[in-house]
Parts: structure tokens; sequence; C-alpha cells
């Protein structure tokens, strides 16, 4: 039958065609529905469009219980051409912000709602300035939601980091915050201990860097927070061997130790700012006779009161032996 309609109307068009009388009626006609047809485009009319609603910053301590509506009705009065042209060309949505929505409290909730005739400006501006707003459906837009369950979780990073060569942390690593708050089922924070964030990868780091870092928010969860500040202090440090003689504490009166060796090589690293430093008697290394016993054959290798801008890398050795001699 499709293809039986298909030879008519093309036996029609190819009769127009070769009928002249044919092809000037139809020319009038075309023409006569054109002029009609801009006559009614021209007229106003009454009619009902669909205004597309768009929602921003969505409590995140909150959870819908219904969704809200997608579209909003305008019962407008206005030229044909302007409702065309809004059909095809009209691209705009009306944004509802959450933020400063009118709030009613519920028994574990509450409802955020707009009164839209106080959006009309806002709308009228998306149906533009040849449209009469005559109402606005719904009177109140309503979104009821239930408050959710919040957790307090530390924040770990996932980060693989290298310095420069003769470059190290001048303090640890700063991330704010350090702790965010989760909302969400309570089933699922119960088994939450961290949140961690995507990977942050630096190399060969050589000055103070300050980074902002996603968040991997688990899904059905929620948080104000999406992104962490990390930052990261590094100063260039220098290394330096010492070696120096081996103090004994402890000892008991009447009793001379003999250490083998009697002398400690120890390397430790200190900010470039410090070097003045080395030039201090700060190192004190040392060996605790109060550890002998009859067991003991050899006593570890101490310093004592090292600066916390200073790092032992190396000790050597870490023991020594020793003989005890009573005076």
């Amino acid at each position: 039958m499709s293809s039986n309609l298909k030879k008519s109307i093309a036996h029609f068009f190819k009769s127009v065609a070769k009928n002249k009388k044919l092809n000037t009626y139809a020319l009038f006609l075309f023409i006569s529905f054109s002029f009609w047809f801009l006559s009614m485009l021209s007229k106003t009319h009454e009619t009902t469009l669909s205004v597309p609603v768009n929602y921003k910053n969505y409590p995140t301590d909150l959870v819908e219980i219904n969704s809200p509506i997608d579209f909003i009705e305008a019962r407008v009065k206005a030229p044909g051409f302007s409702i065309i042209f809004y059909h095809f060309f009209n691209f705009k949505t009306l944004i509802l912000d959450y933020e400063i929505a009118n709030s009613k409290p519920l028994k574990n909730g509450k409802n955020l709602f707009w009164i839209l005739n106080s959006k009309r400006e806002k709308v009228a501006k998306i149906l533009g300035s040849s449209m009469e707003i005559m109402d606005l459906s719904p009177e109140r837009l309503i979104v009821p939601f239930a408050n959710k369950t919040k957790k307090e979780v530390p924040i770990k990073l996932f980060d693989d980091i290298t310095l420069k060569s003769e470059y190290w942390l001048s303090s640890e690593i700063q991330l704010n915050p350090e702790k965010i708050t989760i909302y969400g089922d309570q089933n699922v924070l119960d088994s939450l201990t961290e949140i961690s964030t995507e990977l942050l990868k630096l190399d060969n780091v050589f000055e103070n860097t300050f980074i902002k870092v996603d968040l991997i928010i688990p899904e059905g969860l929620q948080t104000k927070e999406t992104e962490l500040s990390v930052s990261i202090n590094v100063e260039q440090f220098i290394e330096q061997k010492m070696t120096q003689k081996v103090k004994v504490e402890n000892l008991k009166k009447g009793y001379t130790l003999k250490l083998f060796p009697n002398e400690i090589s120890a390397t430790i690293r200190l900010p470039k700012s410090k070097y003045n430093f080395l030039k201090t008697d700060f190192l004190n290394i040392t060996v605790d006779a109060s550890e002998l016993d009859e067991n003991t054959k050899r006593l570890k290798v101490q310093i004592n009161n090292l600066p916390s801008f200073v790092k032992l890398e190396r000790l050597y050795p870490q023991e020594v032996e020793f003989l005890l001699i009573k005076d």
C-alpha cells in the first residue's frame, strides 16, 4: 500500500509539472497559503510553553525524597512568530538555586521550594520580550528532602612525589582540609575509614609547591569539599661526613672501658642554610655502659640530642667491641 501511495504522489507531481494550468493553480495555491500562514503567525495567540529547569548548589546534608520536575509551564499570549521561534531556537533554562530556596522543616528533613511568581522576571528573559506571561505552573515548586547521616573522616593523600637531587622536604606535606564531613547511608558510612585523593604525581620538585587534588568520593556519598589543597615545602640540603670519638656514659666507678674502635663515622644531612652549624660541637656520640652484663659482647652506638633540622643518614660502625678494666 505504501508503494502505491508513493506512486500516486509521484504521478500527481509529474502531472502538475506537465500541465501548465495545474502549474499555475499550484503556484497561486502556494502563494495564498503563504499569505494565510504569515497572517496567522502575525496574530496574537494564547498557548502553554514548557520552560526547562536546572538546579544548582545541591544540599549535601540532604537527600531527595522525590526527583524535582524538569519543566515548568508558562501560559503566554504572544505573536505566532515568537511562539515558533521559541520552539525551535530557544535553549535557555531557568536556574533554581537551592542555597536561596525557601525552607519548611519536616520530621527528619525539610521542603525546599520556590514561589514561581517571584521568578517571573527570569522566565520573561527566557521567553523573550514579545511574550506576555499570563500564568506560571506550578505556583510553588517544592522539592522534599530527608536528612542524611554524616561522618567525619580523614583524608589520605595518594601521591608519587620525587624531589630533585640534593633537595628534601623542609616540613611534612600539609593537607587542607585534613578531614571532611561525608553524608550518606549509615551502612556505607560505618565501613568508611578514610577518603583518598586522585594520584598526585610530581617529578624533580625543587621549589615550594601549592597544588589542588581531586578527592575520590564513593558512589552514593556526598560532601561539600570536592578537592584538597596540598602544600609541599622543600629546601636544598648538604651532606657531611664527620668522625668523632665515642663517649662512655653511666660507667660504674672503679672501672675503665676501652672501645674498639673508639671513633665513629657519622654521615649527616642538614639544610644548606644551616651550613655554619657544622662549625659547632653539636655531635654527641655515646655508648651506654649501664647495658653491660655477662652476655654483652658489643655496645650499641647512639647519637643524642641531634637537632630537629639534622638528619642522620649513616652511622659506621653501629656497634663497638669493648674491654672492661677494673681499676
